[in-house]
């Protein structure tokens, strides 16, 4: 995944697409809004921006929603529709979500383990002080769908998970191969079902002037 946002409040984003700017202000998935114009996702830009103080990263993702606004006048607006969805829920044994400790900071750590020639073989996933939703937002992208929580689990928790294929999920990030760690490192449960999912239709935009 990209990284956009640094410690400080600070947003840096080096070729990247309205498109791409958009999902990630907004948290949408590909599947999840209207096509804007063609540029949209042809076009390649370079975004610095500054958030005043320690900004968190949904203030700076609050930031990068005005900027899009006003640089590239994107305007759009929100339905729901029923979708093809996830429900993550408890499963039957006791979730292995812990508690973050005092002074721990919001965090995720994915660590490829690689083979003799560099492959990457696995993932070693650690997450600290990170939430459901957090937590969802990341592998939705990956499962196709959008993730709905009915877990009653709020706050923030410390957990890891290990992504390792085996010879009929040689991917380490095919779906199948998530749904059956998340139940059984984390002890979540992940069905399919239709749900009321937001959906998101661009009215229009406008490409930015220069500075």
């Amino acid at each position: 995944m990209v990284r956009f946002t640094y410690p400080g409040g600070r947003f840096q984003a080096d070729a990247v697409t309205l498109k791409v700017l958009f999902e990630w202000a907004y948290g949408v998935l590909p599947f999840q809004h209207s096509r804007g114009p063609s540029w949209s996702e042809t076009d390649r830009y370079d975004v610095v921006a500054k958030a005043a103080g320690k900004a968190t990263d949904p203030e700076v993702k609050r930031m990068l929603q005005t900027l899009l606004a006003e640089r590239f006048q994107l305007k759009f607006h929100r339905e729901t529709r029923n979708l093809p969805a996830y429900i993550i829920s408890l499963g039957k044994t006791e979730a292995k979500l812990f508690p973050p400790k005092d002074g721990e900071l919001h965090s995720l750590t994915p660590t490829p383990r690689t083979d003799s020639e560099g492959k990457v073989v696995s993932w070693h996933v650690i997450a600290v002080r990170y939430s459901l939703a957090d937590l969802t937002d990341i592998f939705a992208r990956q499962l196709g769908r959008v993730i709905v929580n009915k877990t009653g689990l709020d706050g923030d928790f410390d957990f890891t998970l290990d992504l390792t294929p085996d010879d009929n999920r040689p991917n380490p990030l095919d779906p199948s191969l998530i749904i059956t760690a998340m139940r059984e490192q984390l002890g979540l449960t992940l069905k399919t079902e239709t749900a009321p999912v937001d959906y998101f239709i661009v009215d229009s935009a406008e490409k930015p002037t220069a500075n």
